[in-house]
């Protein structure tokens, strides 16, 4: 019985440390391969893209597709819109089929909204993952939410989820809506599917007047190719990087043996990607943590007659009652950044009075209307909402 549980013990060893040097050997993959692809980077001719010095975040993608999808001709017709409709249409049958578009509403970054398309009959959610921001918690779920609360039926409702790569939006944003939305749900690839139809649909359309447009779709196209390494510029260096994976992985004339083995290093891969995200999430829930309690905390202590609301450790804040005995809500929360964000969105009346805009319009320069007012922050920029935070308290109950 020892020798046997010796046996185990032994064979267990051994695998955790095969596992421990296949690791090893990813990582110093990954680093010999950066090394290289550095050096091959700095060698490329010169080349200027606008969008590439601004270091465009997920926020300036949503405005440039917004401004496209905008575009009016004098006939009033969104040509561009129509386009993108119809090539939507064209990649998966029966979605958005009979879509007719007509007068649309198109706004970005509306009730924390990527993009969101609302017209006469239909309403389109489009959630922009392009630099891989996590989802939130039930993301979609809230989302659909607030286009119901606009007045559209669920079978009006469309979601679009706009990733690098087609990558899925993680399970728990749905919340009760998967199912619900199968049909009328599309996993659209800025890699494939966007720089397809600005190249093939939206580009050769364009009139030779419309100057501006056409520099501003050719730049946008060539920060997308320059994203994913499809610049004409960039072959000789991908060529170089694809005989480094060749060699470091031992491939050979046999095609069928460098799929498995490619197959199981991309395996491997996404693995390692995993427990990444996992980290991540782990990081960023203790730190959550630790910065809404102690921000509930304190302000409790400089506010204890007010009533907290939120849970404090997703939203905190409180409710606060103005002369006029009406109460507002003053909140922190967070959706890919952090909000600093006065509504009433827990009352039945939901419009804040004027004179709440006025005072704090400053500090809180984003409105939807006259229904929130907020200013948002880098993801981990604490201290910053923080202290938006207490400058709205004081000007809201100045002592």
């Amino acid at each position: 019985m020892e020798s046997k549980t010796k046996d185990t013990l032994e064979f267990i060893n051994k695998v955790i440390k095969e596992e421990q040097s296949n690791y090893q050997y990813f990582f110093d993959l990954i680093e010999r391969y950066k090394a290289l692809y550095r050096k091959l980077k700095s060698d490329l001719p010169y080349h200027l893209n606008v969008i590439d010095e601004l270091h465009a975040n997920e926020n300036a993608h949503s405005r440039i597709f917004a401004k496209l999808l905008q575009q009016k001709t004098i006939e009033n017709r969104y040509e561009i819109l129509e386009s993108f409709v119809e090539y939507l249409t064209e990649q998966k049958a029966n979605f958005l089929q009979n879509i007719k578009v007509e007068n649309p509403k198109i706004t970005q970054e509306e009730k924390r909204i990527d993009l969101w398309i609302r017209d006469k009959t239909y309403a389109i959610i489009i959630e922009n993952k392009i630099h891989y921001a996590t989802d939130q918690e039930r993301q979609l779920e809230r989302y659909i939410q607030k286009t119901r609360e606009e007045g559209f039926r669920d079978e009006q409702i469309f979601v679009i989820y706009l990733s690098p790569e087609a990558e899925e939006p993680n399970e728990q944003s749905w919340g009760e809506c998967k199912n619900e939305f199968q049909d009328r749900y599309f996993n659209l690839s800025f890699c494939d599917n966007i720089l397809q139809w600005l190249k093939e649909k939206v580009l050769p359309n364009i009139r030779l007047k419309d100057l501006f447009l056409r520099s501003a779709i050719e730049q946008y196209i060539d920060h997308l190719e320059g994203m994913f390494d499809l610049r004409t510029i960039n072959n000789k260096m991908n060529m170089e990087l694809k005989e480094f994976i060749k060699q470091e992985l031992q491939l050979n004339s046999n095609s069928i043996e460098n799929i498995n083995k490619l197959l199981a290093k991309r395996e491997e891969i996404n693995n390692v990607s995993n427990l990444i995200e996992q980290l991540i999430d782990d990081y960023r829930l203790k730190e959550d943590k630790i910065f809404f309690e102690k921000a509930q905390l304190e302000m409790s202590q400089k506010y204890p007659e007010l009533e907290k609301v939120g849970d404090g450790k997703t939203i905190m804040g409180f409710i606060v009652p103005l002369e006029d005995s009406t109460n507002i809500r003053v909140i922190i929360t967070y959706n890919d950044r952090l909000y600093c964000q006065i509504d009433k969105d827990i009352f039945d009346d939901k419009d804040l009075p004027e004179i709440i805009r006025m005072k704090t319009k400053y500090l809180l320069p984003l409105s939807t209307g006259i229904r929130q007012f907020w200013q948002y922050f880098n993801r981990y920029d604490y201290d910053g909402v923080y202290k938006c935070f207490q400058e709205v308290m004081m000007i809201l109950l100045p002592k």
